[in-house]
């Protein structure tokens, strides 16, 4: 039996498993792209196509896939709940509160314990002190896994056993950056419309800030080769707008944002960075 299964080698999903390597784990690896876990086989760690085996086959299994969606479809099948019980999950997916409470619910009717996560940087922070991580859920089990997370580098948060509040706190965090993406093309808009120099816009800003390098983005419509597409952004978006319905809590802000990325995605932005949504608002006159 190996001591962690890693469920999902995308470029955030392989991160952890080459830090977990790095780190003397010994690791089972499962990804539907069987070119994804090559690089793995030829380091000689274990691989499976099979997501039961991948289960089956170490205590603590680690999921970081699209969404908590994909993950149940993954997990909620008669091959794989057999194997569930005594096991720890740990989510590192994008959630919502209301998922991560579910998740919890039906993998502990099946004997298994489960900690929803949220990963507060990028895969290149992956084992290094600016690696930041959100865990929340079973006492016990973060006890029992803390260890093993620790070995991914920098911050890890243990906000309670309160399973929401992981998923939470990280789409709280992201709301900050739509009202900047909001503020910096909506301020861009305005110079433009007054004749004033989008260089003087990002001369105002912070040097070296988030907003000053919006501004710069916009100024040189460098939309280009992103680390992260308006799509990308437009799926963290969609979840703000369903954790506010699942709440019952005004929806107001993430409508509208929504809103901007839909159209710009209608448009073909979809894979531009995200500033690109100053576009939309130049069509909009």
């Amino acid at each position: 039996m190996s001591d962690i299964s890693v469920i999902g080698l995308g470029k955030m999903g392989s991160a952890l498993a080459r830090t977990l390597r790095q780190a003397g784990y010994d690791l089972t690896v499962w990804n539907r792209s069987s070119a994804r876990m090559q690089p793995f086989i030829d380091d000689g760690v274990a691989a499976t196509n099979n997501v039961a085996a991948a289960v089956a086959a170490s205590p603590v299994i680690l999921i970081c896939v699209d969404s908590n969606a994909v993950t149940d479809t993954l997990l909620q099948t008669e091959s794989v709940k057999p194997h569930l019980a005594g096991r720890t999950f740990v989510q590192l997916s994008t959630s919502t509160p209301q998922e991560a409470s579910y998740s919890t619910e039906w993998m502990g009717a099946l004997g298994a314990s489960y900690l929803d996560g949220a990963i507060q940087c990028a895969p290149d922070d992956i084992g290094k002190d600016s690696a930041e991580f959100l865990l929340s859920g079973d006492e016990d089990a973060f006890k029992g896994v803390s260890d093993l997370l620790t070995s991914l580098g920098g911050t890890l948060r243990y906000l309670g056993a309160n399973v929401r509040a992981a998923s939470v706190l990280d789409l709280a965090a992201v709301c900050e950056s739509y009202g900047r993406f909001m503020a910096v093309s909506h301020a861009a808009r305005m110079c433009e419309a007054e004749g004033v120099g989008l260089d003087q816009l990002a001369s105002l800003f912070s040097k070296g800030g988030f907003s000053q390098r919006y501004a710069e983005v916009i100024h040189t419509s460098n939309f280009e080769n992103p680390s992260a597409t308006i799509r990308i952004w437009d799926s963290a978006a969609q979840r703000i707008r369903m954790q506010a319905r699942d709440a019952g809590i005004n929806s107001d802000f993430p409508d509208y944002v929504t809103s901007l990325f839909e159209k710009a995605i209608a448009a073909g932005y979809g894979d531009e960075h995200v500033m690109a949504l100053v576009k939309v608002l130049r069509e909009e006159q």
